[in-house]
C-alpha cells in the first residue's frame, strides 16, 4: 500500500470514527432534549388541570362551564390529550381533539406517553396513579367497566361533578417524537457520509500534493546508483519543513558516502601506482640474485637494495595512511593551550642526530606566542617541512625555522636556500604524489606525500600553507594559526623528542 493510500485510510478512519462520535452525540441530546420536553408538556398540562378543580375539605368541584379550559382544542398528532373521571371509572369530561382522535392517524399509535393523577377532597396535593397507559391503549379503549372509548361515547349533558375525589390522565403520542428523532438520524446519516465521501475524494488529492516531495525525492533517489556519476542527489523542494531537512540531510550523507569512495578510490589508485615501482624493483634484485650463486658482497649489495627498497615502501604506506585518515576527518583529541616558540625550539633541537644539523637554526621573538593546537599534528608538518628544506637544499646552506605574530595570528615559517620551485609548480606541489620534473631529473629521493600531508593536517588544525619560491634561490613555507589567550607550559622544560610518524590520528610515538 502506497503511502498516500495510508495515510488516506488513516485519515477516513479518524473521520469516521469522529463523525460517528458527533453524530451519536448529538442523537442522544435531542431524544433526552425531546423526552423532557414531552414530560414538560404533560406536567404543565396536568397542573393546569389541577388548577380548574375546586378543592373543598368536603368534595372536589368540576365546573367546565364556569372554568373553561381550552387545552386540547388543536387535534394535531402532537398535541396533548386529557380526560377526567370520577373514581368508579366513569368519564366526566375530556379534550376536544381526543372526540375527533378515531378519524385521526394517531388513533392508531399504540404508543402514549401518560401521566396520572387523583386529586381528594381537602387534599391540595395529588397523588400518582399507576396502571391508566389503558386508557390510550387498543385505539384508544379504557380499561374501566363503566368506561366507554372515548371515539364513539358521547359526554354526559351535565359535565359538572361534585364528588369526593377526581382521576385526571394527561398523554401525548410518542409516534411525533420518534419520528423526529428518526428523521434526525436519517439527516445526520446521510450528512455524515456526504462529508466523509467529500473527504475521501478531496483528502486523496491533498494528500498526493502533501506528499509530491516525498514522491519526487524517491524518483531521484532511485536514479542515485552506485555506478552514477557524481552530483546526483535527492529533488528537494523548498517546502521549509522536516521534509526539507530530511532531504538536505540525506544529501549531505551522500556527498559524505561520495567523498568516502572517491578516497578510496583515489588511496587505491595512488597506492597501486607508488607501491608498483618499489616492489618491481625489489622483486627483479632478488631474482637476479637468486639466478646463480653470487659473491657475499654482491648478497650485501642485494640486500642493501631490499632494504632501501623495503624503507621506501614503508614510508610509501605510512604517509598514505596518514594522509587517508586526514582527509577522512576523523575526529582529533581535545586541543591545548601551547606556546608556539617553545614548541618551535623542541622540533630544531629534536634534529640534533641529523648529519645537517648544523645548518639548521631557530629565530624566536622576545614574546610568547600562544596558540591553541595539537602540538604531535603540529610537529608532524613541521617534521615535513624541515625535511623538505633539507632535502632540496645543498648540505652547507641554511635551514631557518623563524616564530612570529602577524596580524592577530601566529606565524611559522621554514626558509631553505635550495634549488627552488617553478612559478608553475608552486600550487602543485601540495598534490598527493606530485614531483616537479626538475627533482626527477636531479634524481632527489622521495615520494611527493610530504607536503600533502602537511597542508592536509594544517587544514584540519585550522591553519593555512603558503608557499613563496624562486627557482636557484630557495623557498620559504609560511604557516599561518590562530592565536590562542594565554600560554602553557609545553613538553619537559619546553624541550621534547623528535615526533617521528603518526600512528593513528591525533597520536604520535616519540622516536628520539
Amino acid at each position: 500500500m502506497s503511502l498516500t493510500n495510508r495515510l488516506s485510510l488513516f485519515f477516513l478512519i479518524a473521520l469516521g470514527v469522529v463523525l460517528c462520535g458527533f453524530s451519536v452525540i448529538l442523537y442522544l441530546i435531542a431524544h433526552r432534549h425531546l423526552n423532557a420536553q414531552a414530560d414538560h408538556r404533560l406536567d404543565a398540562t396536568m397542573h393546569t388541570l389541577i388548577a380548574a378543580i375546586e378543592i373543598h375539605p368536603g368534595d372536589v368541584e368540576w365546573e367546565p362551564l364556569e372554568r373553561k379550559v381550552t387545552l386540547g382544542d388543536d387535534p394535531g398528532p402532537d398535541q396533548v390529550r386529557w380526560m377526567i373521571h370520577d373514581p368508579l371509572g366513569r368519564l366526566i369530561d375530556r379534550s376536544p381533539n381526543l372526540d375527533r382522535a378515531g378519524s385521526t392517524p394517531e388513533a392508531a399509535d399504540r404508543n402514549w406517553r401518560v401521566l396520572a393523577r387523583r386529586v381528594g377532597a381537602g387534599k391540595f396535593q395529588p397523588e400518582p396513579i399507576e396502571g391508566r397507559e389503558a386508557f390510550f391503549e387498543g385505539g384508544l379503549g379504557d380499561a374501566f367497566p363503566a368506561a366507554q372509548p372515548p371515539g364513539t361515547a358521547t359526554l354526559p349533558n351535565d359535565r359538572t361533578f361534585h364528588g369526593d375525589a377526581l382521576i385526571l390522565t394527561v398523554a401525548v403520542a410518542e409516534g411525533p417524537v420518534r419520528a423526529t428523532l428518526a428523521e434526525l438520524a436519517w439527516t445526520l446519516a446521510g450528512v455524515s457520509a456526504l462529508v466523509w465521501l467529500t473527504a475521501a475524494v478531496w483528502g486523496r488529492w491533498l494528500c498526493r500534493q502533501a506528499l509530491r516531495p516525498i514522491t519526487r525525492m524517491a524518483v531521484s533517489a532511485r536514479a542515485i546508483r552506485p555506478d552514477s556519476e557524481p552530483g546526483h542527489f535527492l529533488d528537494v523542494a523548498d517546502t521549509k519543513d522536516e521534509l526539507e531537512d530530511l532531504g538536505r540531510a540525506f544529501n549531505e550523507l551522500v556527498i559524505g558516502l561520495q567523498e568516502s569512495l572517491e578516497r578510496q578510490q583515489r588511496f587505491t589508485g595512488d597506492a597501486s601506482h607508488q607501491l608498483r615501482t618499489p616492489l618491481t624493483a625489489l622483486l627483479a634484485a632478488v631474482e637476479v640474485a637468486m639466478k646463480k650463486d653470487r659473491s657475499p658482497a654482491e648478497y650485501q649489495r642485494v640486500l642493501d637494495v631490499v632494504r632501501r627498497r623495503g624503507h621506501q615502501i614503508r614510508q610509501i604506506i605510512e604517509s598514505l595512511l596518514l594522509l587517508a585518515r586526514a582527509e577522512a576527518a576523523s575526529p582529533l583529541p581535545e586541543p591545548e593551550l601551547v606556546d608556539l616558540g617553545e614548541c618551535c625550539r623542541a622540533w630544531v633541537g629534536a634534529w640534533a642526530d641529523h648529519p645537517r644539523r648544523a645548518d639548521l637554526r631557530a629565530e624566536l621573538g622576545p614574546d610568547s606566542v600562544p596558540v591553541l593546537t595539537h602540538p604531535a599534528l603540529l610537529g608532524q608538518v613541521f617534521d615535513n617541512l624541515i625535511d623538505n628544506a633539507f632535502k632540496y637544499s645543498e648540505p652547507g646552506t641554511p635551514v631557518v625555522v623563524a616564530v612570529g605574530a602577524d596580524g592577530g595570528e601566529a606565524v611559522v615559517s621554514v626558509t631553505d636556500e635550495g634549488c627552488g620551485i617553478a612559478a608553475a609548480d608552486c600550487e602543485r606541489v601540495f598534490e598527493p604524489f606530485y614531483r616537479s620534473s626538475q627533482t626527477r631529473w636531479a634524481g632527489t629521493p622521495g615520494v611527493g606525500l610530504g607536503l600533502a600531508v602537511a597542508k592536509r593536517l594544517l587544514l584540519l588544525l585550522g591553519g593555512r600553507v603558503e608557499l613563496q619560491s624562486e627557482p636557484g634561490k630557495g623557498s620559504r613555507f609560511r604557516v599561518a594559526l590562530p592565536l590562542g589567550s594565554e600560554v602553557k607550559t609545553f613538553g619537559d622544560g619546553g624541550q621534547i623528542g623528535k615526533i617521528g610518524k603518526i600512528d593513528e590520528l591525533g597520536e604520535a610515538r616519540a622516536a628520539g
